[in-house]
């Protein structure tokens, strides 16, 4: 942070070093603005989990660059669910997946899953394959509103490093909250958009 109270936005490589060095990030994406951690810094993944507050059997989200990526992190896929998240990726649609192995609990629900993302937007996928996949939760403590843009997410986190993205303006809104581990696809949370075949959910 600036002197001033203005964020001072890392560029891509100054916040891809950040984020190896165990930092937790506010960074912009597709949805809303959230505070970011690699998977592999358990340092970062409890400071992120502090300063969310936010319950342990309540876990993080997984950004991912890609549906390869996504596969590694998740239990093996059926042709169905293959074929689901090829038609919503990349999007605003966080899945529930089976969670595969060795995965940190801070992103797997006491029922054995993970929820993962690939946003809809280039730079920040970009990012992602360099980085590796990213816990992510929204800019807020738990029980309260979330910032909706980077300039409320870093005046409600001060002590945080920010990175902004090139043109990656948000969508306002969470993302769409979409279980596949069961029979059919269930809708638990609405997005900014709909699915691209909602006669399958």
């Amino acid at each position: 942070m600036t002197s001033g109270g203005q964020a001072r936005y890392l560029e891509t490589e100054q916040a891809l070093s950040a984020l190896s060095e165990g930092a937790v990030l506010l960074m912009a994406t597709d949805t809303l603005p959230g505070l970011h951690a690699r998977l592999d810094r358990p340092e970062a993944l409890s400071r992120l989990s502090t300063l969310k507050q936010r319950p342990t059997d309540k876990p993080l989200l997984v950004l991912a660059p890609d549906l390869e990526a996504a596969r590694s992190l998740s239990a093996t896929l059926t042709p169905a669910m293959e074929s689901q998240l090829a038609r919503w990726w990349p999007g605003p649609f966080t899945v529930i997946l089976p969670a595969g192995a060795d995965l940190p609990t801070a992103v797997v629900s006491p029922q054995g899953t993970v929820a993962i993302r690939v946003p809809d937007h280039e730079l920040l996928r970009g990012l992602l394959a360099w980085s590796g996949p990213l816990a992510s939760t929204s800019a807020n403590p738990a029980g309260q509103e979330p910032a909706t843009d980077m300039p409320a997410a870093c005046a409600m986190f001060p002590s945080l490093q920010a990175w902004a993205g090139s043109g990656c303006p948000g969508a306002f809104q969470a993302s769409a909250l979409v279980d596949l581990t069961g029979a059919r696809p269930r809708i638990l949370r609405q997005g900014p958009r709909p699915l691209p075949d909602p006669g399958h959910a």
